[in-house]
């Protein structure tokens, strides 16, 4: 029999009192426990259970901690103002509260409890009351009152149905809270992975109907049609743009051939990955008596089939760019055109926008020509064939020496833009990308990192070169135009990533201030021989601003480049196809548009732009939820087995590892079983309590596999042994 003074049924109400009775003013665990410690402790481990009776007020909102851990009246019933209401973006985080940011503002400001989104969804666009602000607290809390906006409307789950016909959605976004009910489950099965559009939100319950059924969750190749249409792509085409792009043929007729300069005789090649269908760019070296290059890089003209405002026009739109997934392509056009029509297939005559440019032998560009032609191909050669040229692995003893001629020309081109990007102060952002093999099935069977070789960089700075030549020239123009921009870092990421680089015996030989990417390339140069350089080649991309579309010119960080553009790609990337009409109706055919067809244009120029960095954002993050769902299937076979690696980050919880073929998993606190592990705020490390052994980021370990899971995308580790740095 209980002999104290009150049961543990009041414990609930005796914290929230105590809580309350301070008016706002935090309180920390330790003065709640002595308050109530005579009236509880005949209770066995009384103090236990006030403990996790305040974890649970906490967790359901009654309650919240504050950053020192004391504590304050949470979220529920808390006073809000209605007469300020304000509009923003909401992220919700794994553990179902959200983060509002305001318009024009880059980071959030307002924190939503999980209990006060009444209905809203990751993304969507809300308007909110703000919630009394407690003391020290770093966001203003507040009430979402209104969905303005959702996100989306349409999600992938996975249906079951059991034998009395009840079923249960289990939603692939498991950011996804609400319940969901359909108008119909007529020809439905249990295990298909269903696409539902939602017509109606409650706060509790979402109301909606069968879009599409993908197929069984079984099926080969539905768990990366879930990801892609779960992420807003439709990878098909409409009956009526395949249509469309069928009646289109190639029909060089006199008037292009007199538009148009000859360029068929020379002798110009493609250089592209050994897999790729779709040639876009093409290019042309030549060394000249004086010294200087003649680059000449060949773009398909995508616009001459791909008409302002036509149904195809408005499709690629939608579409923004090419998805390259594990074992498929989303093309932004049908296939007939970027596989053939548009395609610079070999020894066939396609037609180009090309850029003709005169690099001296410090890589300045000089003169610059921009014109429509027709070129025919000569040889196409995959990145391989040309890195075994350049090796003297292979002589291309098939090839002309004219050709051959060209590509060492090319090379020595080549070291002289690498070196001029260099000087100027261009970041090279060494991150290794993940290549997934698959079976007929789909199933992963190795991953591996992308070797890239001197081609790719090559053809990569030739490309570059043509970005910002094309650029200059319209600039000098004064046309309308769409940029490829990259803003200078925020000074809190620097100031962040200087003190977690410095741990890791990084040295910042510069001024924060003021940075400039001539800096940053610096750093990397005086500390090429860091151990940790791969993780701080991630933490640096984290660093940076994301680069996106613009009408403003603000320069490209990263390239450190003064004017940048998109322009060789257009058969993948929507903004080229833009940059490639700016340049038909100002230049090449300006005679032949009006100026109504021209203004028309340019006043949509800003919202494509925008929209275009929304979709390649879209696009990034389908690649990656398709990544990381290959990672844990690949994963769920060597369960079990050892690895090691490296703690890329770490929260107070655990910490992320990544293995060397790039693939990350998540070690809990409890499965870091040598000691108890306490999170330190202030040096972001996991701090050993018995040994003293500090986890920081970068610190290498051995790890066992425990449990990977393909449907959540979730790779679980479990801590084997320390390693010391090389």
């Amino acid at each position: 029999m209980i002999t104290n003074k009150k049961s543990v049924v009041s414990v609930k109400q005796d914290v929230i009192d105590i809580v309350a009775n301070e008016n706002g003013r935090p309180i920390p665990f330790g003065i709640i426990l002595r308050k109530l410690e005579n009236d509880y402790k005949d209770i066995p481990n009384y103090k236990n259970v006030i403990y996790r009776m305040i974890d649970h007020l906490v967790t359901t909102g009654e309650l919240k901690q504050l950053k020192n851990k004391s504590i304050v009246m949470g979220y529920i019933n808390a006073p809000i103002d209605l007469a300020k209401l304000k509009q923003g973006t909401i992220l919700i985080n794994s553990k179902g509260s959200g983060f509002i940011t305001l318009d024009n503002e880059k980071k959030a400001s307002f924190y939503v409890f999980k209990t006060n989104l009444n209905g809203a969804q990751n993304g969507d666009y809300v308007e909110f009351a703000e919630m009394q602000k407690p003391p020290k607290a770093d966001l203003k809390d507040a009430v979402i009152t209104k969905i303005v906006r959702h996100a989306k409307d349409f999600y992938v789950g996975i249906i079951t149905i059991d034998e009395y016909n009840n079923y249960k959605i289990k939603v692939d976004d498991e950011k996804f809270y609400l319940d969901i009910k359909l108008d119909s489950i007529a020809g439905l099965v249990s295990g298909q992975k269903i696409l539902i559009q939602i017509q109606k939100y409650e706060t509790k319950v979402a109301y909606g109907s069968i879009s599409r059924i993908i197929g069984h969750k079984d099926d080969v190749g539905v768990d990366i049609l879930s990801i892609v249409y779960d992420n807003g792509v439709e990878p098909d085409f409409s009956d009526a743009v395949i249509d469309y792009a069928r009646n289109l043929k190639l029909d060089i007729d006199d008037y292009q051939r007199k538009i148009r300069k000859d360029l068929t005789n020379l002798p110009i090649v493609t250089i592209d990955p050994a897999t790729s269908k779709d040639f876009d760019d093409a290019i042309y070296v030549k060394k000249q008596a004086d010294g200087k290059f003649y680059l000449s890089v060949s773009i398909a003209d995508v616009s001459h089939y791909v008409k302002f405002k036509t149904i195809l026009d408005e499709e690629a739109f939608k579409r923004g760019c090419s998805i390259y997934l594990v074992d498929r392509v989303i093309p932004m056009l049908p296939h007939n055109l970027s596989d053939d029509l548009c395609s610079l297939n070999p020894h066939v005559e396609r037609l180009t926008l090309t850029c003709d440019m005169i690099i001296n032998a410090s890589g300045e560009i000089g003169d610059i020509k921009v014109y429509p032609a027709i070129i025919k191909s000569h040889r196409r050669y995959s990145y391989d064939e040309v890195n075994a040229f350049f090796d003297k692995k292979d002589d291309l003893s098939q090839d002309s020496n004219e050709i051959k001629t060209m590509l060492t020309e090319a090379l020595e081109l080549h070291k002289i833009l690498d070196q001029a990007k260099r000087q100027r102060g261009y970041i090279n952002f060494e991150v290794p990308q993940p290549v997934v093999i698959v079976d007929d099935k789909g199933v992963p069977t190795e991953i591996k990192k992308y070797e890239s070789g001197v081609a790719q960089h090559m053809i990569e700075d030739f490309m570059v070169a043509a970005n910002e030549a094309v650029t200059i020239y319209a600039k000098r123009q004064k046309w309308p135009f769409v940029y490829r921009v990259h803003d200078h870092p925020s000074s809190d990421r620097l100031k962040s990533f200087a003190l977690e680089s410095k741990k890791m015996g990084f040295k910042i030989t510069t001024d924060l201030k003021n940075v400039q990417p001539g800096d940053i390339a610096r750093w990397i140069a005086d500390n090429c021989n860091n151990p940790n350089l791969d993780l701080i080649h991630m933490m640096l991309l984290r660093t940076m601003a994301k680069a996106e579309y613009s009408i403003n010119d603000i320069g490209h960080f990263g390239l450190a480049l003064a004017d940048y553009t998109h322009f060789t790609s257009p058969i993948r990337r929507y903004p080229d196809l833009m940059v490639h009409r700016i340049y038909w109706m100002y230049e090449f055919a300006k005679n032949n548009v009006s100026e109504g067809s021209r203004s028309e244009m340019q006043s949509l120029l800003s919202e494509q732009a925008h929209v275009s960095s929304k979709n390649e954002l879209r696009s990034i993050k389908c690649e990656r939820d398709v990544l990381a769902m290959k990672f844990a299937e690949y994963m769920q076979q060597h369960i079990g087995e050892i690895y090691e690696g490296f703690v890329t980050s770490i929260y107070p919880f655990g910490l992320f590892v990544q293995l060397p073929n790039t693939i990350e998993g998540f070690i809990k606190l409890e499965n870091m079983k040598n000691d108890f592990y306490i999170y330190s705020d202030k040096t972001n490390e996991l701090v050993g309590q018995k040994t003293g052994q500090r986890f920081t980021l970068g610190t290498r370990l051995k790890i066992k596999v425990l449990s990977a899971n393909k449907d959540t995308r979730k790779i679980e580790f479990a801590m084997v042994s320390y390693l010391k740095n090389p």
